[in-house]
């Protein structure tokens, strides 16, 4: 007996190996077996059994790993087409479906976690007095700080970038402890969040609007044929409620659902949503610990849950029953996975969908073009949601042109004199406010006036931002970290600036400006413990906590009536990234943003702070007027051929040695145009030019464009250049199959 075997190695194909007789009864496809491949042994998944081997010679396997497959039937297909069309190996596409937890398969764990021995004071004092002589123990510190709870010692290792020497060292100095705990498997399902959802919900009588919706998915589901439906809604306009009865239908016919959030945010309040409506939810995100996500997991695949609910790889959820797929906020780029294998969890949810005769929701007020123009040309179903429930307005949304207001108060600073007015009348009528800035840090980099020097990642092309906090600056891209220079090292002038604005300089205003109330800041910086974005939520939602200040997190599906005034303290940040989405992603912020406000019986109101108020994203955003905006910015990609007229493919070169990335890039193009007239017409490839941010890490950093007719011509040439791609010697090389980032 022989069986094919896909490993985690960026090999496209797969190896043959021979099964002995008495294991012979064990293996399956699907199912994980431990191979030696060179000197190695590596778990690997089994694909096909085989009558004899395609080469020789062949090797036995050692051991199967699982007592029953751990990958259906029906995942294998699907991680095929992923491995296809996303240019990985099958192996690749095979490992995003297993989680960790799963893939470890542990039911009762000991973990040692990092707990700190003196209060926050003494360690901010610690850290300044070692951050010079031991850099690497002070950024241990100042990760533990971001956590409220012990973190486990491998993801505090992990978000500090640091050896355990590191840990050992600061526990000799005894400011931290590493103590030992043992967990037992447990379901996500957690007590405190079962314990704070609200009583069995009801479900709400649909608008008229919502009605109609229901109708149609409803009808799709009785047909139980692939169906994709957008459910376009303005913000508030009762789109889970339309989520929440159509899988109330499915799970009266024995079926199941999955519903993706965006943001792990979002997890709780979904949760609460969802489990106050259902008995059976299960949960699977990023968050989890490995062995709560074995529980989900076998939960699932047992059958044992209902409804489905977490970030991106939940779409892989083990469902032997799916009957409908629900993404909500299907616009969001966090969708798009940024490791091998590049998966949009969107675009596999249809392809899901379609291999499956399942209906698929895809829910957001600022819908993706690609979605839109789907709906516009009826591959998709469009349910239009047009009013807010019980016929609330949209906020009204005044634009503060900022050059003139700092002309005007002779001083530059992050809220506005509207904005500041706004707020302050919310609060002093007991209400919240939320200020959105989609930039961390204080200042987002440091620069001398006087000749222009702008402090440098040395490692990467891009400037440092600093951090007020721990007065330190960091590279975002590869974790480098350095002192802000007190005097230019280029001209020697004393008179350093902290220029641009993060979250953390709009807390520190925010506290001059309204002392008595109570804010908390939720950006990558401070959301670091597991139940971190829970409790600060909570926290608002209770209205404990007054203003909410925050990143893009904060800018979707969150639902808190008494919000009355939202600020977008800069709406340009991400107008100057050069990405042909810049504009999209402009306008879908804002609008999410706005949506924030004007939930309850008090309304709402919006200010954008921008330097460009004539804008048009900007202008047709603060008019809630999506039609408009997609018409035009459909109009001039047609023009320039960019999705949705064609499929994208990005591949970036990288290497320490610029010349061996250059002629590798070079290479990859040439052979890209010499195939392409054999493939069809219409295929464009551009470049290879140097990537916007051209070094990072050390490497210098190429890439190529290609825009492509359609999917089968991403597939036939990406398989003819296959060799060319192929990394060599010190260059590694990136496919990227319909890329949201562009840097």
């Amino acid at each position: 007996m022989f069986i094919s075997v896909a490993l985690n190695l960026p090999l496209r194909r797969e190896f043959d190996y021979e099964v002995p007789e008495s294991l012979s009864d064990l293996v399956r496809p699907g199912c994980r077996v431990r191979v030696p491949f060179g000197r190695r042994r590596m778990i690997g998944y089994c694909t096909e059994i085989l009558e004899k081997p395609r080469f020789q010679p062949v090797k036995p396997i050692i051991e199967v790993v699982d007592p029953q497959p751990s990958v259906s039937p029906e995942l294998m297909e699907l991680t095929r087409w992923i491995s296809e069309y996303y240019f990985c190996s099958w192996g690749e596409a095979l490992e995003a479906v297993l989680p960790a937890g799963v893939r470890r398969h542990r039911r009762r764990r000991t973990v040692r976690v990092v707990v700190p021995a003196a209060p926050p004071d003494e360690m901010l004092a610690a850290i300044e007095a070692i951050r010079d002589k031991a850099p690497k123990q002070a950024k241990v510190l100042r990760a533990l700080l971001g956590y409220r709870e012990a973190p486990p010692l491998s993801e505090l290792k992990r978000v500090a970038g640091c050896p355990i020497t590191s840990m050992r060292a600061l526990e000799k100095r005894g400011l931290i402890e590493i103590a030992t705990r043992e967990i037992e498997t447990e379901l996500p399902l957690e007590s405190d969040v079962a314990e704070s959802a609200p009583p069995a919900e009801i479900a709400m009588n649909p608008t008229d609007e919502q009605e109609k919706a229901l109708e149609e998915i409803r009808a799709g589901l009785a047909r139980e044929k692939f169906a994709v439906y957008l459910l376009h809604g303005v913000t508030g306009s009762g789109k889970t409620e339309v989520y929440l009865q159509a899988i109330s239908d499915v799970v009266a016919r024995g079926r199941q659902a999955i519903v993706l959030v965006p943001e792990i945010s979002l997890t709780p309040q979904t949760i609460q949503r969802f489990s106050a409506r259902f008995n059976r939810v299960a949960v699977l995100h990023s968050r989890l610990t490995d062995s709560q996500r074995l529980a989900s997991w076998n939960m699932i695949r047992a059958g044992r849950a209902d409804v489905v609910v977490g970030a991106r790889s939940a779409i892989f959820a083990p469902a032997p029953r799916l009957g409908l797929i629900v993404i909500d906020e299907e616009h969001e780029n966090s969708f798009k996975q940024d490791s091998t294998p590049r998966y949009h969890a969107r675009d596999v949810g249809v392809m899901r969908a379609f291999r499956t005769d399942t209906v698929v929701i895809l829910g957001s007020a600022t819908p993706s073009l690609e979605s839109y123009h789907n709906a516009q040309t009826r591959r998709y179903a469009n349910l239009p949601l047009t009013r807010r429930i019980a016929d609330r307005p949209l906020p009204p949304v005044e634009i503060v042109d900022m050059a003139q207001d700092y002309a005007h108060n002779h001083r530059p600073h992050c809220i506005s004199k509207r904005l500041e007015i706004l707020a302050r009348d919310s609060l002093n009528a007991g209400q919240q406010v939320i200020l959105f800035m989609n930039r961390r840090g204080y200042s987002s980099f440091v620069q001398c006036p006087k000749c222009g020097f702008v402090a440098e990642c040395g490692r990467c092309d891009i400037a440092m931002t600093y951090h007020r906090r721990f007065d330190v600056m960091l590279c975002h891209y590869c974790g480098a970290e350095t002192r802000p220079p007190r005097v230019c090292p280029e001209c020697a002038n004393e008179s350093i600036r902290y220029q641009g604005t993060g979250t953390e300089r709009i807390e520190e205003e925010v506290r001059t400006l309204f002392p008595s109330f109570l804010m908390a800041r939720m950006d990558s910086d401070t959301m670091r413990g597991r139940d971190a974005h829970e409790t600060t939520l909570a926290a608002f939602r209770s209205g404990e906590v007054r203003i909410l200040i925050g990143t893009q997190m904060i800018a979707k599906g969150l639902d808190f009536p008494n919000v009355t005034t939202v600020g977008v303290v800069n709406a340009d940040v991400t107008l100057h990234v050069p990405d042909f989405r810049a504009r999209e992603r402009t306008f879908q912020l804002l609008a999410q943003v706005a949506g924030r406000t004007g939930r309850g019986d008090a309304g709402g109101r919006v200010v954008i702070q921008t330097f460009r108020p004539d804008d048009f994203s900007i202008r047709v955003a603060a008019d809630h007027d999506y039609d408009t905006y997609a018409e035009q910015e459909l109009s001039e990609r047609r023009a320039l051929n960019y999705p949705p007229y064609s499929r994208l493919v990005r591949i970036l070169v990288q290497s320490k040695n610029e010349q061996a990335a250059s002629e590798k890039a070079k290479l990859i193009s040439d052979a890209m145009r010499r195939h392409a007239p054999h493939v069809g017409p219409g295929i464009q490839v551009l470049g290879p030019g140097k990537a916007t941010i051209e070094q990072i890490r050390g490497s210098h950093r190429f890439h190529i464009m290609a825009k492509m007719p359609g999917t089968s011509h991403v597939r036939q040439l990406l398989g003819i250049v296959a060799q060319d791609i192929a990394g060599a010697r010190g260059v590694s090389i990136t496919v990227d199959v319909d890329p949201q980032d562009m840097m």
